[in-house]
């Protein structure tokens, strides 16, 4: 017998009748945990919140199974804290207070013992959960669907969970962009697969204190400067004239793109990182050598909390 909220659940008619077997819902679970840790006082009543959340994320995504994926306080977050970028990572958060119940939930979440048959937990303190969500995206591939609120895991090339429409954005190996625009008027640019990544080449990523290039054609790349640049080569359908196109504007203002792309790559699995995925590349001989340069330059420090990149 399981109760949650006073109710039998295992006593209710099975809600999830209809799933598609197989699919694994890949999701993001620490802004869940802060969320509820903002409206509650007591982690037992977290518990069954967080729990609650799981099961109506399931029931909408039509997934039969779920794989949280957390980062904890003390994660090193792949040694993103050792990069040497244009800004520190993340530096914008120090400082900045948190809900009591937050850590106490992520690692009470992270138990056995509060899971429920229809998930399980990783609560990663090498990793970033962005990391371990992607490993999961690449290993179960068009089984996968991943969600989360953090836009940095649309460069999967695998099936997406758009929460706003409510509807499953299938896998893409190349991608795509649009524009978004706030009820204010900012313009975001959004999209899916690859193509994304590179687009946050560019425009950086604010959330994490990652400014992209410098400049482009002279001027400061914002989210419209980044669709304009990528868009006219987006109907070619060939990331690698993408990927020349944005090492040549990194190229061409003698800006190391190994830090900004270090911090925005997600693993693919253990060990994957930027520079490996530029070798896959078909990169002109001018981005082969700049890139092959570039990685001796110091763009990494290893410390307490980091290690030597291979």
């Amino acid at each position: 017998m399981r109760i949650i909220q006073g109710i039998d659940v295992d006593a209710l008619p099975d809600q999830f009748e209809g799933c598609v077997a197989g699919r694994t819902l890949v999701l993001d679970g620490d802004g869940p945990c802060y969320v509820i840790a903002s409206t509650v006082k007591r982690l037992d009543t977290a518990i069954r919140n967080y729990q609650q959340y799981i099961l109506t994320q399931l029931f909408l995504t039509k997934s039969q199974d779920c794989r949280i994926h957390l980062t904890a306080r003390d994660s090193t977050k792949a040694g993103r804290y050792n990069v040497k970028a244009i800004k520190p990572y993340q530096g914008q958060r120090k400082g900045k207070a948190k809900p009591s119940l937050l850590e106490p939930l992520r690692e009470a979440i992270a138990l056995p013992e509060n899971w429920l048959p229809e998930f399980d937990v990783t609560l990663h303190r090498e990793l970033e959960a962005d990391d371990g969500m992607m490993h999961d995206a690449y290993r179960l591939g068009p089984n996968s669907l991943i969600w989360s609120a953090d836009k940095d895991l649309r460069m999967t090339p695998h099936p997406y969970w758009e929460a706003k429409k409510g509807v499953i954005m299938q896998g893409h190996p190349f991608g795509y962009l649009y524009m978004e625009y706030t009820p204010s008027g900012t313009a975001k640019c959004l999209g899916q697969g690859p193509l994304f990544f590179w687009a946050q080449m560019l425009m950086g990523d604010q959330a994490d204190h990652i400014q992209g290039i410098l400049r482009l054609d002279g001027k400061k790349c914002s989210h419209v400067g980044a669709y304009n640049a990528l868009y006219p080569l987006e109907r070619t359908g060939d990331i690698n004239a993408i990927a020349n196109y944005v090492l040549d504007a990194y190229r061409a203002i003698d800006q190391n793109p190994i830090p900004e792309g270090y911090l925005l790559w997600l693993q693919r699995w253990p060990g994957d990182h930027v520079v490996s995925y530029f070798n896959e590349l078909a990169l002109s001989d001018e981005n082969r050598r700049f890139v092959y340069e570039c990685f001796y330059r110091d763009w990494y420090s290893v410390g307490e909390s980091g290690a030597e990149i291979a």
